[in-house]
């Protein structure tokens, strides 16, 4: 069992190497050394892992990628966003992107979801919001705020196909005992969410989420925040756990460096929060001089399941950003 965690730690080294440098060397050279495999085998390594080809799966996150660019970024050339995710230039990106979605760059008005694509996921669970009715839902009381994630270690389980199963509750209980289990307290730490995958453009069998414990490694920014309100210390915890230990509960860690986002505190029901993202995503971010950073967007849990049951959420949802 240890083993096979081993070989899924390697490749979820290789799936956040490759959305952190889509505009770099992605060869299975490159990426074969990332995992610490021999080239002659990490491809059949890393289908088997996931699914889906190396090259197949480069392909799909540049695109998808590209998407959310011109979602977020309406007014930016196409040939721009092409070279960022790295497509060599605007030809190959069009034949990709009319391949994979099943119509043209050029012709997608950047707000609807792609639910026509070749991928085959089913429109009925998407829901679209038109511009008026955000508008309307953010001047009722919502506010986006510029916040800063100051360094943390992230201990996480990624999950796979997340949604409309019970793989998220059930990963959340195994991660409260664990913390019991080592006499940490929940109020000095945070649960937090990153979704790797846009459900209106990944295929939900394709969809990646991490679920996982922030441990502060400095005082101050937005996880201080959280752990102030549930009446914690916001110092550093004394101990941050370390790999070996997390490897051992089938665990795997990633530091972060401090980071900007953009935060809507979100307590609601899931369409509430649902609202949040669309609002940050198509209303703010065109028009705020920011651009998403190659981060995951993130869910920061304000008060715990124990607390408010799994109907309603209480949640900071937050957008990693850069300066244009």
């Amino acid at each position: 069992m240890r083993r096979n965690h081993r070989y899924q730690d390697r490749v979820n080294r290789v799936l956040d190497y490759v959305a952190e440098h889509l505009d770099g060397d992605l060869s299975l050279a490159r990426l074969s050394a990332v995992a610490c495999f021999s080239p002659f085998h990490f491809h059949r390594i890393f289908q088997g892992t996931t699914g889906e080809t190396l090259n197949s799966h480069v392909r799909r996150v540049r695109l998808e990628r590209a998407a959310l660019l011109m979602r977020t970024s309406p007014r930016e050339r196409i040939t721009g966003i092409a070279l960022k995710v790295g497509f060599s230039g605007t030809a190959e990106f069009s034949r990709a992107f009319r391949n994979h979605f099943d119509k043209t760059a050029s012709s997608w008005d950047r707000r609807s979801p792609l639910e026509k694509s070749k991928i085959c996921k089913a429109p009925e669970m998407l829901s679209f919001h038109t511009e008026e009715e955000l508008k309307r839902w953010a001047a009722n009381g919502m506010r986006a705020r510029i916040l800063r994630f100051n360094a943390f270690r992230y201990v996480y389980t990624r999950i796979f196909a997340p949604y409309g199963n019970s793989r998220l509750v059930e990963c959340y209980h195994a991660l409260t005992a664990w913390l019991t289990k080592g006499h940490i307290d929940l109020r000095e730490i945070v649960f937090i969410g990153m979704s790797l995958d846009d459900p209106s453009i990944t295929p939900s069998e394709h969809c990646r989420y991490d679920l996982g414990i922030a441990f502060p490694r400095e005082p101050g920014g937005i996880l201080a925040e959280i752990i102030r309100s549930r009446g914690g210390s916001s110092r550093p915890v004394a101990s941050v756990p370390e790999q070996s230990e997390c490897e051992a509960q089938g665990l795997t860690i990633r530091d972060f460096t401090p980071q900007q986002v953009v935060s809507i505190h979100c307590i609601g029901d899931i369409a509430h929060e649902e609202r949040a993202w669309h609002y940050l995503y198509r209303i703010w971010l065109p028009s705020s001089g920011f651009v998403p950073a190659d981060l995951p967007a993130t869910e920061l849990f304000v008060r715990l399941p124990e607390e408010i049951g799994w109907q309603t959420f209480d949640l900071e949802t937050c957008i990693p950003v850069v300066r244009c």
